[in-house]
């Protein structure tokens, strides 16, 4: 299915983190100075580009789901949380940019929730929203 054209950049930021989740895994297995190397990129990534996408998320787009009262879908609940994981490996690996364990377990966790977003929780927004609802909401990226 083709992606509403709203949704599109925030589709591109998927994929860029799914890169960088990559490279993020490899390094887990290489030395303890590539591995530290590895997770400063991905700190500058997560926070240059992570932590914006998913205040765009929770404050425009995600919203589209509870118009009218409506509680919230469980896959909306999930997508939630796995933010806040995924904040929380962030602060364990600044903690320890060397753990190969943290950089595997982060870099999983969110190729996971990416694959959530692409292949579920967006399609449940553009059945659910307007083109008008959905275009209003992703404004902010010009």
């Amino acid at each position: 299915m083709k992606r509403h054209p709203a949704l599109v950049p925030l589709s591109h930021d998927h994929h860029h983190a799914l890169v960088e989740a990559r490279r993020l895994r490899r390094a887990a297995a290489a030395d303890s100075e590539a591995r530290a190397s590895a997770s400063a990129a991905f700190l500058h990534f997560f926070a240059s580009n992570t932590v914006p996408h998913f205040r765009e998320e929770e404050e425009s787009l995600f919203p589209l789901l509870l118009e009218g009262g409506a509680p919230p879908p469980e896959l909306l609940v999930e997508a939630l949380l796995d933010h806040q994981r995924l904040h929380g490996l962030r602060a364990r690996l600044e903690r320890e940019p060397e753990d190969a364990a943290t950089m595997v377990a982060l870099a999983d966790l969110l190729e996971r929730h990416v694959r959530l977003e692409e292949r579920q929780l967006f399609p449940l927004i553009e059945a659910a929203a307007s083109d008008a609802g959905l275009e209003r909401a992703t404004r902010r990226r010009g």
